[in-house]
């Protein structure tokens, strides 16, 4: 498959497949994390709210296409700026979402868009790529770390009431 693989920026015609993909990775997530908003209460919504982060902190929308059919996708947001008020000012990229269809998971099209993602941030200037991952998804975060991600900050949480 990743011989016919194309990474191309999101068009709108792409809106019904990509929200095809978050509505798995929705599902998905939904068995790790009780939070979620349930797969039909994503809808176009969500799209504009990711063209709106791309906006706003120089990012891209990412699809890969395999005979015709959108196998994956990515956000890659270039410039975000760190917030804390306690450490210096910087800026740094972020992989916002990225999912692969379950039916092509496994074949390393999750690396190629996480090298697409680097690359452009590269391009862009930036000096982190950072990326989050639901703390029960092991398989995701193995992916990641194979990539070359470390663990940079850990939150804990513990249910209270």
């Amino acid at each position: 498959m990743l011989a016919g693989l194309t990474i191309r920026t999101y068009v709108p015609r792409d809106e019904s497949a990509l929200l095809a993909l978050v509505r798995e990775l929705q599902a998905h997530e939904g068995h790790l994390y009780d939070r979620m908003k349930p797969v039909e209460a994503i809808g176009t919504w969500y799209v504009a709210e990711l063209e709106k982060q791309c906006a706003e902190s120089s990012g891209h929308i990412l699809v890969a296409e395999s005979e015709g059919a959108i196998v994956a996708y990515a956000t890659i947001l270039c410039r975000v700026e760190d917030d804390s008020i306690d450490e210096v000012p910087f800026t740094y990229a972020y992989v916002g979402d990225l999912a692969v269809t379950r039916a092509c998971r496994g074949q390393g099209i999750g690396k190629v868009m996480l090298a697409e993602c680097e690359r452009i941030a590269r391009e862009a200037g930036a000096r982190w790529l950072r990326i989050t991952v639901l703390a029960r998804n092991g398989e995701a975060r193995a992916a990641y770390r194979s990539f070359g991600f470390a663990e940079q900050f850990i939150g804990l949480e513990k249910p209270i009431g």
